[in-house]
């Protein structure tokens, strides 16, 4: 099954999106949610997850700022870490179209196990 979602609560042009779903699953969404709802449930999902993961990255930000209060080298690694810059002089080994074939590769796996 493909779907396409159109629907947006904002005042820009909505886009729109192909999302190929396996068999199964495309059956159960088709049993579970009514054909005129499908754009709204997808979206409210959507918002939600991407709220939750908002929600955890900002934890994880606060949790590590009271940590760096309390232990200034914490603080002084968390600062050199951000400062830094890294090249691929670095590292002589370190091919970067590699490197994106291969993360590429995990990321689709991690996906699609």
């Amino acid at each position: 099954m493909t779907a396409v979602a159109t629907h947006s609560s904002s005042a820009a042009k909505p886009q729109q999106l192909l999302l190929r779903l396996p068999d199964d699953l495309a059956q159960r969404f088709a049993q579970v949610v009514p054909s005129r709802q499908r754009s709204r449930y997808l979206l409210d999902l959507l918002r939600a997850e991407l709220d939750r993961e908002s929600l955890a990255l900002a934890q994880a930000a606060k949790t590590l700022t009271e940590l760096e209060a309390g232990h200034p080298a914490l603080a002084a690694d968390t600062a050199q870490w951000a400062d830094a810059s890294l090249t691929t002089d670095d590292d002589a080994d370190f091919n970067p179209r590699r490197f994106e074939r291969e993360f590429a590769q995990a990321q689709a796996q991690a996906l699609h196990p």
